[in-house]
This record gives C-alpha cells, structure tokens and sequence, in this order.
C-alpha cells in the first residue's frame, strides 16, 4: 500500500527542505531502524502540523560524518540560514521537529 503525499504547502510559499544523509542512517546500528528514519521524522513534523511546510529527503554525504548520529542539512524555505543538523536516531524525529518549532517561534518575533 503506497503512503498517501503530505499536504501540499500553501500556494506561494515554499517548503523547509530537510536533506538526511543516506550515509549516515546506514552506518547506524540495524537497531536503531536507520534507513527508516526518513519515514519516522515525516510522521514526527505531522505530529506537530509541519508536515504541510516540510520536505524529507534522502542525500547522499553531508560531509559533517558523527557515530551514532544523523546529518540532516536544513534548508529553511527562505533560503536564508541554511544549516546542518545532528539528530538521534532514538528520538524518531521528534527532536529536529522541536528544533524547527523553536526557529519558527524565533523567526515569528518582532
């Protein structure tokens, strides 16, 4: 069964562009699920209604190589502060999406 697409950005606007490193999530240990971590971190951006304004890739090497951790290059939808990311597998996802909560509370402020 094919996963429905996320709901698309709204028009004009463009999507924060989240590129994870395929490198790194097969260099993790097979108990931490790593190439599954893609799917993981899409379901943790929904949980918190990013899903509409995030894109999860697949990349190859980030150049930024850390042991038991994950590269993920964000690309905000401004293009503007662009920037790696190291995430824990364990967390699903859950602390880049917290990560990208608190930059768009940031960037939200007089």
């Amino acid at each position: 069964m094919r996963t429905p697409l996320p709901p698309e950005a709204a028009p004009g606007t463009q999507p924060t562009e989240l590129h994870v490193c395929h490198n790194c999530l097969v260099k993790l240990d097979a108990s931490l699920g790593g190439v599954d971590l893609p799917r993981r971190i899409r379901e943790s951006l929904a949980a918190r209604g990013l899903a509409p304004t995030s894109r999860v890739f697949s990349s190859g090497c980030l150049g930024e190589c850390p042991v038991g951790k994950v590269t993920v290059l964000v690309i905000p939808a401004s293009g503007v502060g662009c920037h790696a990311r190291l995430i824990d597998p364990e967390q699903d996802g859950e602390d880049l999406a917290e990560h990208l909560v608190r930059r768009a509370a940031r960037a939200e402020r007089p």
